[in-house]
């Protein structure tokens, strides 16, 4: 844990104002929370855990395509410590699945992606989407307008699918809110145009 908090600390990582070290430790929460509901095992749980406190670390260095720099943090890492191959590839895999679109192949993929983004079905939804905004602004240059913004987000909402049970009992019924509110905030716009 300490190793990537100073990959994301001592990085560009923080100053950004999504993808820091706050969303690593939600995500990491969630992911215990999420295991926990779906019953894994101790040693599943350890993967999905190693795999979420890493899953971000590559935007030290890149935004785009940061999967793949985080995967190969979490292979350097690991293989230093002697963790065994396997559990390292299972690593590596569930923090690739988060790539968008997600596309998880198995359970424990599954519940690192559900746990990225978990945020679309809670009460914070609103001010993580605004730190996102500011974020795609900053490093990527994306400035949308509101009516661009809230399109974007309708449209994501309504695309997302949450792969666990956990996803699906606690989080979609939240997420379902958000999207209305969007949807709400939307038509209130087009009503002032």
């Amino acid at each position: 844990m300490d190793h990537c908090h100073s990959l994301l600390n001592n990085s560009r990582c923080g100053k950004l104002p999504y993808h820091n070290i706050q969303h690593t430790f939600e995500v990491y929460q969630y992911v215990q929370r999420i295991a926990d509901y779906e019953n894994l095992t101790p040693h599943e749980k350890e993967i999905v855990v190693l795999a979420s406190l890493f899953h971000d670390t590559g935007n030290s260095n890149t935004y785009k395509g940061h999967e793949k720099v985080s995967a190969e943090n979490a292979f350097r890492f690991l293989s230093n410590i002697g963790y065994p191959q396997d559990d390292i590839e299972k690593v590596c895999s569930c923090i690739e699945a988060t790539q968008m679109p997600q596309a998880p192949k198995t359970k424990l993929e599954e519940i690192v992606c559900d746990a990225d983004l978990a945020h679309l079905g809670t009460n914070g939804f609103r001010t993580k989407n605004k730190l996102l905004r500011s974020e795609w602004f900053k490093c990527l240059n994306k400035n949308y307008t509101d009516k661009e913004w809230l399109e974007n987000n309708i449209c994501f909402l309504e695309s997302h699918t949450y792969f666990t049970r956990y996803g699906q009992d606690i989080l979609f019924p939240k997420k379902q809110k958000n999207l209305q509110l969007l949807k709400q905030a939307y038509h209130r716009l087009l009503a002032k145009e």
